[in-house]
């Protein structure tokens, strides 16, 4: 049976990189559009990517280091928003802003952001990853509509198909060699392109017949995403997301990821956290 994610919403990466491209109507007060997808609301994905640029043009001199953002409601796909960021302290080293995404007076995101400069190493450890983890070589491709680039895991679409029944966590790999190389944009899709496995990865050890039993799937959405950005790193080299869903109950899913490079390096980390519901419910 075909993977789950074909259930995603239909992303063009020439739209998605059009929505990066902020209009700037005041300081820290940004004009923007939403993707155009399948889905008629916003989507939490894109939200991040854009909070990565309006943080940076707002101060242009650091780097995001890290986004929290919390989604407590959906927006209209089709309604442009007002992107707002609040310098919420400013240094040498550290600045930490504030970015709030509303419609017609209605926030429906807001997401803090840490960004810094570069500073030298004091102490420097870091996760590893194992010599038996496949290649993208080794691996088959892996149909995301959300993600409008190369995207490969062991077994293909079959990793996440609805019969399956497997352990919650699955490696998956991905390149995006047609936007462009700068620092910036390569974090913002990062941003963008770790939200969507949240619910493959939980759902992995429920075959379809063991959610039709509980009652079948109901509502499902991201409600909070932490990113933390580690070492440099470029989306036209490929990068592994490690993705483990350590909990699920009570209505929520839980997910941990580590990016690395294809030599190994620590790039990235990211927990989030989304609602998952019985369609009874």
């Amino acid at each position: 049976m075909a993977g789950g994610t074909h259930l995603w919403p239909v992303v063009d990466l020439d739209d998605l990189l059009s929505v990066l491209d902020l209009g700037e109507v005041g300081p820290g007060r940004f004009r923007a559009r939403n993707v155009t997808s399948t889905l008629p609301t916003t989507l939490g994905s894109q939200t991040l990517a854009q909070a990565v640029i309006a943080a940076e043009r707002t101060v242009p001199e650091m780097a995001v280091q890290s986004l929290h953002g919390v989604f407590p409601r959906g927006g209209y796909a089709d309604r442009e928003v007002d992107v707002d960021v609040e310098v919420v302290q400013s240094g040498r080293a550290l600045a930490t802003v504030q970015v709030s995404f509303r419609q017609d007076g209605r926030e429906h995101a807001r997401i803090l952001a840490m960004l810094s400069v570069d500073e030298p190493d004091f102490l420097s450890h870091t996760a590893t990853l194992p010599d038996d983890v496949p290649g993208p070589d080794e691996c088959a491709d892996l149909p995301c509509a959300l993600l409008p680039w190369e995207v490969r895991t062991v077994g293909g679409a079959d990793a996440v198909a609805l019969d399956l029944s497997a352990s919650p966590s699955l490696d998956v790999w991905m390149r995006c060699t047609k936007a462009p190389d700068l620092p910036g944009i390569s974090r913002a899709l990062l941003a963008h392109g770790s939200e969507g496995f949240l619910g493959p990865v939980a759902m992995r050890p429920y075959p379809q017949s063991e959610i039709a039993r509980r009652g079948g799937r109901g509502a499902a959405a991201m409600l909070a995403q932490t990113i933390t950005f580690h070492r440099p790193f470029t989306l036209h080299e490929w990068l592994l997301l490690r993705c483990e869903s350590p909990f699920a109950g009570s209505g929520r899913m839980y997910e941990r990821i580590q990016i690395f490079t294809h030599t190994g390096e620590l790039v990235a980390s990211v927990a989030s956290q989304g609602l998952m519901r019985s369609a009874g419910r």
